[in-house]
């Protein structure tokens, strides 16, 4: 029996100085069904997923939050919290109108949380599962399902980064505060947390230490030298074109096939060699960021449980340490090193010291309790959500300005921003108008992927902020509508 001849779609002839072709779609390239070997690969889809460990208002301030625009629709007005979005706005989204139900003194609902608030928001908030009774996810987090879907081949399946560095208080730990992604457990049970990486070194050693950029220089001036010389590369393949032309099991329809390439190929190099080339490369190593910037100290309790605060503690350069980490996430999406990242800002209950980022002499928590005696209320609480903001900006402009296929990254992205909590009744206590709460909240969707529609403001009363996160997951290629204990999405986001 003569055995086959077979290549895959993905064909090339290869020669002298690394040159290669690629092959046309031959007969030989299918099977007996007509089914392609091998399908070229398309754009992938990336999904990442950001949080900041802060409600949108503060204690008993009847204005809600200084985040939702007056305007629904297009062409939304920006409030103090969202001001720094000024430069993305078009793609960037805002949906408000939402909330996570609570207990209420009674059982723990569908998709809900415990009445105790701190924590027991993570779970809903980031899998669409009811809170447990402990301080973690009931069920996989959004990252890593799309993960699981879209990671493909790429050499990390996500990356999970958290800016705050520490805890920062001495008198207690995280308990599962330090984290927003949680994968199934193959064993069964409950969900496993991801710890995150909150190293900047650490994290640009493990993805480009053995890196080397697929649009390397020195590559890229060997082959301008080729062309430039009129050099070319069907002459470098050439002994391997002739023995695939005379290879007798190449069918006539095929030999007439790869006469028409090779023609189109060498038409196509005359109009290269004759144009200045230029750099289109959009993947390449980042500077070393050097060492981390040093570890700030952890704040005191007193004896009447209060903070000791001091704006000499409670903070590690994170503002450098934001801005290294969306470079990170930016580089290694356009590399396709990853397709998915969660990026953490703050903890939950975050007792990050603002001090060195708005001025204000308190941490993070605390500014929705009042903390600081001479900026209080709401519009204190905005200042720190625009330093997020400011951050978010940044990574969707990097997007946005890098170019890929017709388009940008960002057009092949799907980005979600979430919060701790929103502003209201607080059912633990009673109280109205506190942070405590998941009434009131709002949530950003930005990038292009799917379809996505940037730069509207939607009322989505009565949605789950999981809404929004399966609307980007659908955004990126994930079918289902539903996340854990949430189903649908958010209308007129996908068109």
């Amino acid at each position: 029996m003569t055995k086959r001849l077979t290549f895959t779609r993905r064909a090339m002839l290869r020669g002298a100085g690394g040159a290669a072709i690629t092959l046309p779609a031959l007969d030989i390239m299918f099977n007996r069904n007509g089914t392609s070997y091998a399908q070229s690969t398309p754009i992938p889809k990336r999904y990442v997923v950001c949080f900041g460990g802060q409600s949108l208002g503060g204690d008993g301030d009847p204005l809600h939050n200084d985040y939702v625009p007056n305007t629904v629709g297009a062409n939304y007005d920006l409030k103090s919290a969202l001001a720094p979005l000024a430069p993305v706005q078009a793609d960037v989204s805002v949906v408000s109108g939402i909330s996570i139900p609570t207990a209420n003194g009674g059982s723990v609902p569908s998709a809900g949380r415990r009445d105790d608030f701190h924590v027991s928001s993570l779970s809903p908030l980031l899998s669409g599962m009811r809170s447990p009774s402990d301080t973690s996810s009931a069920g996989p987090t959004s990252d890593q399902i799309v993960a699981a879907a879209i990671a493909g081949n790429t050499p990390f399946k996500s990356l999970v980064y958290r800016v705050q560095v520490e805890w920062y208080l001495s008198v207690s730990a995280p308990y599962g505060r330090e984290s927003i992604s949680y994968k199934a457990n193959p064993a069964g049970g409950k969900p496993l947390i991801i710890q995150p990486v909150v190293s900047p070194k650490m994290a640009f050693d493990a993805l480009f230490n053995n890196f080397t950029p697929p649009n390397d220089a020195a590559a890229a001036a060997k082959q301008d030298f080729l062309l430039r010389s009129r050099k070319s590369v069907l002459d470098l393949v050439g002994t391997n074109l002739q023995k695939l032309t005379a290879n007798p099991r190449l069918g006539k329809a095929d030999q007439q096939r790869l006469s028409r390439h090779f023609d189109e190929i060498r038409d196509l190099e005359r109009q290269i060699s004759a144009v200045p080339p230029t750099s289109t490369a959009t993947c390449q190593k980042l500077p070393d960021p050097g060492t981390d910037p040093a570890l700030g100290g952890n704040q005191g309790v007193d004896s009447g449980g209060n903070n000791t605060y001091t704006t000499n503690l409670g903070y590690s350069g994170e503002e450098q340490r934001a801005k290294i980490f969306c470079d990170l996430v930016h580089m290694a999406l356009t590399c396709d090193l990853t397709r998915v990242a969660s990026l953490m800002f703050s903890m939950f209950q975050s007792h990050m010291n603002v001090y060195a980022l708005t001025g204000q002499k308190c941490d993070l928590h605390e500014l929705g309790h009042n903390g600081d005696p001479a900026s209080k209320g709401t519009l204190a609480v905005s200042k720190m959500i625009a330093w997020h903001m400011k951050h978010f900006a940044y990574l969707i402009g990097k997007l946005r300005d890098t170019s890929e296929g017709a388009g940008s990254l960002l057009d092949n992205v799907a980005l979600v921003f979430l919060h701790e909590g929103g502003h209201g009744l607080d059912t633990a206590t009673g109280k109205t108008n506190s942070t405590h709460s998941t009434e009131n909240m709002a949530a950003l969707i930005a990038g292009r992927a799917g379809g996505l529609k940037g730069g509207l403001h939607v009322a989505a009363t009565g949605k789950h902020p999981a809404n929004i996160l399966i609307t980007a997951m659908n955004a990126v290629g994930i079918s289902s509508t539903t996340l854990g204990e949430v189903t649908g999405t958010i209308p007129g986001l996908l068109g």
